[in-house]
């Protein structure tokens, strides 16, 4: 296995930052839940009702995530994806 030729720039690419995001989400939930759980019975219940299950969440990420890596994406002229 070798790393990319352009593994410095790879924090630009929208691929990394959705699997970041959901890396955030998930270590969030796990080191807080009681904060977590606090925060969602906070929210009205309309809200609620708008943000799907974990499942379909997960699900969402990992979608946006290869989908982010497959479409092109904007060139830089600083090296960008």
């Amino acid at each position: 296995m070798r790393l990319i030729p352009n593994w410095r720039q790879s924090w630009r690419w929208w691929s990394v930052r959705v699997s970041a995001f959901g890396a955030m989400i998930f270590t969030f939930l796990l080191a807080a839940p009681d904060q977590a759980l606090a925060i969602w019975q906070a929210l009205p219940a309309d809200i609620q009702a708008l943000i799907p299950n974990a499942k379909e969440i997960g699900l969402a990420l990992t979608v946006a995530a290869i989908a982010a890596r497959v479409l092109r994406q904007k060139e830089r002229g600083d090296g960008g994806r």
